[in-house]
This record gives structure tokens, sequence and C-alpha cells, in this order.
């Protein structure tokens, strides 16, 4: 009982400590961080050519095969 008390009062202890020390700005739609974003976008339009190939592996029970799906970028 007295461990099960012990490791409360740690855990209560070491959120309370990480909650404190956080502080952010929230990004709302007047925020230059929001807006930066919507400029430079990180994502790419990629076009991609998929396709299902059988994949055969050998192990202790036998031979085992399973299909992948395989996605390549088409430049």
């Amino acid at each position: 009982m007295r461990m099960i008390a012990l490791s409360a009062m740690l855990a209560l202890g070491l959120g309370l400590v990480a909650v404190s020390g956080a502080s952010a700005a929230p990004a709302g739609p007047a925020s230059g961080l929001s807006q930066g974003l919507n400029e430079s976008s990180l994502l790419q339009d990629v076009a991609l050519r998929c396709r299902n190939v059988r994949v055969c592996r050998n192990t202790p029970y036998g031979r085992r095969c399973r299909w992948e799906r395989v996605c390549r970028r088409v430049w």
C-alpha cells in the first residue's frame, strides 16, 4: 500500500512539473505562423504508380507468401 501511494505522489509531482514549464501561443488565423504555413506548403503533388507484388519468404514452417502493395513515384 505504501508503494502505491508513493508512486501516485511521484506521478502527480512529475505531471505538475511538466505542465508548468510549457508555454505556447495559439496559432489562430491572425498569427504569422499559420500565414507562413499556408504560403509555403511542404506537400507536393506527386504522381504514384502502384501495383501488387507477391513476396515469398522461407520460414522454419515452410515457404510463406503474401501480397504487398508497392507504390513508386512517377517523374
